[in-house]
């Protein structure tokens, strides 16, 4: 399995160093406080969201899985490989942010590392999210039709989260309550957001096994 974890790093090294420029220049941007560290935990994330769609697209052109289908470590190995491959991402990209959050909270005052963390958290635990939700559907229709689902499930949230604000569902008093709330809590939350998608990868790896083991080549 750590070979394939390998391949797929090998075959994402020119988009992830792109990636990593962007992510440099937008960490510098915020230490000058020019952009709030919660763009670059929200950029951070997305590369995690498209990582292993673009994985799926590399292996798709080059018929990756009807090779793969053949190998003697089985189907369940490959599939596991790109969950481990996204999780290694979101660690990665998760330790860089925290890292950052640090520097900043030194450079701008220790009051704005709580609110870093809790950005982090939050954007860590959707990127989670959206992996679980995106990961089988590409097993199960192709990386391609599956990219439609991407917006929907990116999107549509954010969508009803402004419309209740809009209706005055959600009000400013709402977050205003929220940072009354004890740091231990407000953590204890964000922890728990980023938590249960992790969990949740677990359902997510069992699905795409059965649509891949289903699968004809």
């Amino acid at each position: 399995m750590t070979g394939l974890i390998l391949k797929d790093i090998l075959v994402m090294r020119r988009t992830i160093r792109t990636y990593v420029l962007f992510l440099a220049f937008y960490s510098l941007l915020a230490v000058f406080d020019i952009f709030p560290l919660s763009t670059v935990t929200a950029v951070t994330e997305l590369i995690i969201m498209m990582l292993p769609l673009s994985a799926f697209s590399f292996d798709e052109y080059a018929k990756w899985d009807r090779y793969a289908a053949a190998l003697p470590l089985g189907r369940r190995a490959v599939v596991g490989a790109r969950y481990c491959f996204a999780l290694l991402m979101a660690a990665t990209a998760t330790l860089f942010c925290l890292l950052l959050a640090v520097l900043l909270s030194i450079v701008q005052g220790a009051d704005s590392l709580m609110g870093s963390l809790l950005s982090l958290a939050f954007c860590l635990g959707y990127g989670l999210l959206v992996a679980d939700i995106l990961l089988p559907l590409c097993y199960k229709v192709g990386v391609e039709r599956a990219r439609p689902y991407m917006y929907v499930v990116i999107f549509v949230p954010a969508i009803l989260l402004f419309g209740a604000y809009q209706l005055g569902l959600i009000s400013a008093e709402t977050f205003a309550a929220l940072e009354t709330l004890p740091e231990a809590t407000l953590l204890a939350g964000a922890g728990l957001m980023a938590l249960l998608p992790l969990l949740g990868m677990g359902a997510s790896y069992w699905i795409s096994c059965r649509f891949l083991e289903g699968k004809e080549f």
